[in-house]
């Protein structure tokens, strides 16, 4: 028995779906359908290039939507992992996935241990004590454990994001990082954000509070972008923006 009444399911891609109850949610990961694999990528693309650049191709995807010309070539490069000939100008591009390490330990736990149950994974976050694979299962099997609060995951949410905005800030103003005329910084969120209104009315301001904390590097990145399934965030000459696609599958 679930301990509210479920009040609608907010699907995501692939048959995923979020629950959401009176002020509560529960993050629902359907039955395993194995972890993707990568094939045929050629031997000049590693697996970490090939999905750093799968990413990357659904920001470019979309960056007209947000006033840019459509990019020209691309070339695969290190600290930043990308350059971008946009317009009259190269654009150096690090990526980086914000996710939590126990997420990604639940997701290889689900494909192994229980591939033919639907889980739980709101509560698959990283804390100061690292939990046992065993404990993570069961966390995940439970369903009738306790909800989150809807706002709290919001924050959390937020601070993810924040964690490693902070960590490619670093990246950034080390020596060895080469800077180009642009340098972007693209966010790849995991899990994406749900598609509710609740969501929607919040992922701006929660970011907010994350982009007016004045860095304390000596150099920053001239545009941030955050790409959560639908959500595409941009971060540039101190302003937020958002473009929500209605059409993402």
């Amino acid at each position: 028995m679930w301990p509210v009444t479920l009040a609608r399911g907010i699907e995501l891609a692939g048959g995923d779906f979020y629950a959401v109850g009176a002020g509560t949610k529960q993050r629902i990961i359907s039955k395993s359908r194995g972890r993707r694999s990568c094939v045929s990528l050629g031997s000049s693309m590693s697996h970490k290039k090939y999905i750093e650049r799968f990413h990357v191709d659904q920001l470019l995807n979309r960056l007209t939507k947000l006033g840019y010309s459509n990019p020209g070539d691309i070339r695969e490069s290190e600290r930043p992992d990308f350059v971008i000939d946009l317009a009259d100008e190269q654009v150096g591009l690090e990526t980086t996935r914000a996710v939590y390490q126990e997420y990604v330990r639940g997701s290889i736990l689900h494909d192994t241990k229980c591939p033919n149950s639907w889980v739980i994974t709101t509560h698959l976050m990283d804390g100061r004590k690292r939990r046992t694979d065993d404990e993570i299962v069961a966390d995940m099997l439970n369903i009738c454990g306790e909800w989150k609060d809807s706002e709290q995951d919001m924050r959390d949410w937020g601070d993810k994001i924040g964690r490693s905005l902070d960590a490619k800030r670093k990246t950034l103003n080390q020596s060895d990082f080469q800077r180009f005329s642009q340098n972007w910084l693209l966010i790849y969120d995991d899990p994406g954000l749900p598609n509710d209104t609740f969501t929607y009315d919040r992922a701006c301001r929660h970011l907010a509070r994350i982009f007016s904390a004045r860095s304390t590097r000596s150099a920053d990145y001239d545009a941030i972008f955050v790409l959560s399934d639908r959500y595409l965030f941009r971060f540039h000459n101190a302003t937020l923006s958002l473009h929500y696609d209605a059409t993402e599958a």
